[in-house]
């Protein structure tokens, strides 16, 4: 009872905070993110309610897992060309380290969270009548982030074979950058890789965001679990300030494949 109040009472601080952050996404879109946290919300309390009444009747298998992981990222940038015509962003690669923390409450619910170091990049490239020249420009940004996400975690099947999946939200620091690519200057073209130079008129360096994943794990003999999982990150952080009128935001979006290994502590 007091985990739902405690959900209903961030769902409400949640929503009053939007309410205040000046963005450019539609209505529809803010609807759509409420409704999301909202569902989270309501499914975090009826699971530890659930899990309460069951520890009143049998035994409670708590454990706590600490472990590494690793994968790839595919991240896209959600954006519009705007005034540069004939440009087109592109989706790239890139990679993920963590330290995953997980607190189970009984054998399929708990909570858990994953200090990582995630590559969120992406390129853009010239169309249409660029593309008669035999070298394209482009540019690929690789951007750097330290990331903490917090997200309940619901498991289910056998006893050493189970899926699971984790909704939650993350929050990030944008702590580096690199550029590099080709571009014409004065009708040359001019090779360039180095660092980007942050702007604090200009670039949010603060990111957050929804997060909902989908995994299998295998239990070795309560020793240690091996799991590989597929997971969405849906950034509600616009990468720029608003520092000029009629800006078009930029929002990271994120898929990551990943492996881990936990290990229990108890």
């Amino acid at each position: 009872m007091q985990f739902f109040i405690f959900y209903f009472l961030f769902f409400i601080f949640y929503f009053l905070f939007l309410q205040k952050v000046k963005t450019h996404i539609n209505f529809l879109k803010m609807k759509t993110k409420i409704l999301l946290v909202s569902f989270f919300a309501f499914v975090g309390s009826i699971a530890y309610a659930q899990s309460s009444d069951s520890a009143k009747n049998k035994e409670c298998n708590a454990r706590l897992l600490l472990g590494i992981s690793g994968g790839y990222t595919h991240n896209s940038l959600t954006t519009s060309v705007g005034y540069r015509p004939f440009t087109a962003y592109e989706s790239m690669g890139g990679f993920t380290v963590g330290v995953p923390v997980v607190y189970q409450f009984a054998g399929w619910v708990g909570l858990q969270t994953e200090p990582s170091v995630i590559r969120k990049s992406y390129r853009w490239t010239r169309t249409e009548f660029y593309a008669l020249d035999p070298i394209l420009p482009y540019q690929e940004t690789k951007n750097t982030y330290l990331q903490l996400p917090l997200m309940a975690r619901f498991s289910f099947g056998g006893e050493n074979l189970r899926g699971f999946c984790t909704p939650g939200a993350f929050a990030g620091y944008w702590a580096g950058s690199r550029i590099n690519g080709v571009t014409d200057n004065e009708e040359q073209l001019y090779e360039y890789d180095e660092p980007f130079e942050f702007d604090t008129r200009r670039d949010n360096r603060f990111e957050y965001g929804l997060s909902m994943g989908l995994g299998l794990e295998y239990n070795c003999n309560n020793v240690c679990t091996f799991a590989l999982e597929g997971r969405y990150l849906y950034s509600l952080s616009d990468l720029q300030k608003d520092y000029m009128k009629q800006q078009i935001p930029r929002y990271n979006n994120t898929i990551v494949v990943q492996a881990s290994v936990l290990f229990n502590l108890f």
